[in-house]
């Protein structure tokens, strides 16, 4: 049964279920090797805020979760960081995962809309792309009914399941 497609703030205990559905997304759709301590790190940081010395600079942000601790059902991972010709501030989304089992339900919207509801809090702009090999045109018109489209995100070289310059989704 699926939880309703409400996105609480991820609390310490929900650490093994959020490994769990990122290394789902991982197996989904990922482009690169997963380095385990340097996402042990984020996730530590996010997790524990408190721990953090004023006088580090590194990542801080959010981690919004769906479902009960130990089933969680969708995960949306968020930073806060900077482009790199600009001394504004951004949030930027890491991950946006729902469990293949509660696809049917509102929780990608739901974490969108929790990350929306985050930038707007702390009065940044918030930045978000599709980064997929997989499924890649309906997560464009998820996120194009959700937000305004400022780009798109491509890779080179291309990743060995396609082929290279090939268009994933029809533009008009």
């Amino acid at each position: 049964m699926t939880s309703p497609s409400v996105v609480r703030p991820a609390a310490p205990a929900d650490l093994p279920e959020i490994w769990r559905l990122f290394r789902m997304l991982h197996a989904e759709n990922a482009i690169f090797a997963i380095s385990d301590p340097k996402v042990q790190f984020y996730l530590d940081r996010l997790l524990h805020p408190g721990r953090i010395d004023k006088s580090d600079t590194g990542p801080r942000g959010f981690i919004g979760v769906i479902g009960p601790h130990g089933a969680l059902e969708g995960c949306i991972m968020l930073t806060i960081g900077a482009v790199w010709y600009s001394e504004d501030w951004t949030l930027d989304e890491h991950l946006n995962f729902v469990d293949p089992a509660h696809r049917a339900s509102s929780h990608a919207k739901a974490l969108i809309s929790y990350a929306k509801n985050c930038a707007e809090k702390i009065g940044v702009r918030l930045v978000i792309g599709v980064l997929s090999t997989k499924r890649t045109a309906a997560k464009v018109r998820l996120y194009e009914r959700q937000l305004t489209p400022a780009g798109a995100f491509f890779v080179h070289p291309a990743p060995p399941d396609i082929e290279p310059r090939k268009r994933l989704y029809r533009t008009q």
